[in-house]
């Protein structure tokens, strides 16, 4: 599998570079991390293009790189990639430039490899594109309290997401997992059983109906989730409730669960005049949440 995680300061990113690297390792994912950054102006991507013979230089004019480094480090410092191996270093030799991204191409952990990786632009514009370009299986990347972010990060990036929202790396998580008939739940809760087996993670299973009956595509997917996480050998605990699905899965939730959830089969336009559970519930939780298409 490939994961590709994007980062944006020293000072915010550390939450998501933590459990994304988490994640990655209990899947034993390719990982390659990104910064995007703003295009320079014209005057000043000339000197930057002029520089970009050595690290050194780059480190003045583009501040991405230095991120990217604090970012290798500190994969290095958790244990993600070895410290005693001459080969993991942040080496300017490892720069490789392409039509629209430069990547810094290093060795990694478990016999896979791992990217560090520099675009210039929109974020969500460029997370698409590097998307469509590596083919990778999931995004993680930041919260934001940009309401519209929430729209735009689920529409327009085509892989499954990890939103790492308010995110504690101290906290001791437990997997909210939302059941219901929609196509997309077989896939969450395969991936969410396996982190949680991963990282010895305590699983919550949570069917929400607005009627009182629950029918038997629900009680179906419920009873399917209980099986696979038994012969996962993972704790869980199941849970049915009535009312309004996106209030219940955010008050469940609270902040000590990462929620994961799969996306339904809607039609972008029937969307549009109804809403989205996944946007909805990643605009009002607390929590991280891993969104499955």
């Amino acid at each position: 599998m490939k994961f590709l995680l994007a980062i944006s300061s020293k000072e915010y990113s550390e939450p998501t570079l933590k459990i994304g690297s988490m994640v990655a390792r209990a899947f034993k994912a390719h990982l390659s991390v990104i910064y995007v950054g703003e295009k320079p102006k014209e005057m000043f991507a000339g000197r930057v293009h002029l520089s970009r013979d050595t690290l050194a230089k780059w480190e003045i004019y583009h501040p991405g790189v230095e991120v990217l480094r604090w970012a290798f480090q500190y994969l290095q410092k958790t244990g993600y990639l070895p410290t005693d191996d001459e080969r993991y270093e942040f080496n300017p030799a490892n720069i490789v430039e392409e039509t629209d991204r430069y990547r810094f191409i290093l060795p990694g952990a478990y016999g896979r490899g791992i990217n560090l990786i520099l675009r210039e632009g929109e974020i969500i514009s460029e997370l698409r594109r590097e998307s469509q370009k590596e083919e990778y299986d999931l995004v993680i990347i930041g919260g934001s309290r940009e309401r519209r972010r929430a729209h735009d990060i689920i529409q327009y990036i085509p892989t499954s997401i990890f939103v790492v929202k308010n995110a504690d790396p101290e906290m001791k998580y437990k997997l909210l997992l939302l059941v219901d008939d929609s196509s997309a739940t077989k896939k969450a809760v395969r991936l969410g059983a396996t982190i949680a087996k991963s990282q010895g993670m305590f699983v919550d299973t949570l069917t929400v109906s607005k009627r009182k009956r629950f029918g038997p595509g629900y009680k179906g997917a419920a009873k399917s989730a209980a099986n696979h996480l038994k012969k996962q050998g993972v704790d869980f605990e199941q849970h049915f409730l009535v009312g309004d699905p996106v209030s219940m899965f955010v008050d469940f939730a609270g902040e000590d669960h990462i929620i994961v959830m799969g996306v339904s089969g809607q039609s972008a336009l029937k969307k549009f005049f109804v809403g989205s559970k996944p946007i909805k519930t990643l605009n009002k939780s607390q929590c991280p949440i891993l969104i499955i298409k």
